[in-house]
């Protein structure tokens, strides 16, 4: 019996400390809305090409949500150092992030680079 007792506290002390996770959040997570676009060496007002802008939003445990033209895309996203990637939908985003701003390169294969700048 006491056997038992001892397996089913062990399990309980297990079963605690794996729930006690980092409950703090990343220092990466907010909303990141787009700023300037780049191509040919050309730097443009992000609101010329695109109206209603666009936003990436960063959330705790690697998910992530591109904002464009009223609609949500949901992403998942990693950071390595100041090396940036997302992807969802079929689309795959490239960059670094550092210092609450994100330079994504090359977007979808089309030479434009992005620049955007976390919200506060």
């Amino acid at each position: 019996m006491k056997r038992i007792v001892s397996i089913l506290l062990l399990i309980a002390l297990l079963l605690s400390l794996a729930a006690c996770g980092s409950s703090e959040p990343d220092p990466n997570a907010g909303v990141y809305e787009a700023s300037t676009a780049e191509y040919s060496g050309i730097t443009i007002d992000i609101a010329k090409v695109f109206p209603d802008g666009f936003s990436l939003e960063l959330k705790n445990g690697g998910k992530a949500t591109f904002h464009y033209e009223g609609k949500d895309y949901g992403m998942k996203w990693t950071l390595d150092g100041t090396t940036f990637h997302a992807e969802g939908g079929g689309a795959e985003l490239d960059g670094t992030l550092a210092d609450g701003v994100m330079k994504l390169e090359n977007v979808l294969d089309s030479g434009v680079n992005i620049n955007l700048v976390r919200g506060d």
